[in-house]
């Protein structure tokens, strides 16, 4: 989950990365309900398998079942900042629908690693360059 807007009384639209079809939106419906039990697994940097059906225009979340919390993220003030700055940059540098299983992978290893190690800045910078390069900007760095 890359992040999530509030939408209508009780349910949210989602910005996804996914593994078949990259970058999506998808509404969970009634998700903001106090009884919800989809509720804790669509928050942000939340790995979590889901099921979709086609609506007319966005998706609709029908299950969700966690794979990874990265509760370590939540804990340190400073992991969260560098784990929003990945999300953001991960959403800014990729369009709707555009299926990439390595950055898939990048951003799940992404955030595992911030979440355990203690050099968080490295893992943000191995991060940029990694991505740079799945998208097909490799920066020339030595001559």
């Amino acid at each position: 989950v890359l992040s999530h807007i509030e939408y209508g009384e009780a349910d949210r639209i989602l910005k996804l990365f996914t593994l078949e079809k990259g970058k999506i939106s998808a509404i969970a419906k009634g998700v903001r309900k106090i009884r919800s039990r989809k509720a804790g697994h669509l928050e942000p940097f939340t790995h979590v398998n889901l099921f979709l059906a086609k609506g007319r225009n966005l998706d609709i979340i029908t299950q969700a079942e966690m794979v990874d919390s990265f509760p370590g993220l939540r804990a340190d003030l400073e992991r969260l900042a560098y784990a929003s700055y990945v999300m953001e940059v991960l959403d800014r540098f990729t369009y709707e629908e555009g299926q990439n299983i390595g950055i898939f992978r990048l951003l799940a290893n992404t955030l595992s690693r911030l979440e355990k190690q203690s050099n968080t800045e490295t893992v943000v910078h191995y991060f940029e360059l990694r991505l740079l390069d799945l998208l097909g900007f490799r920066p020339q760095l030595f001559e």
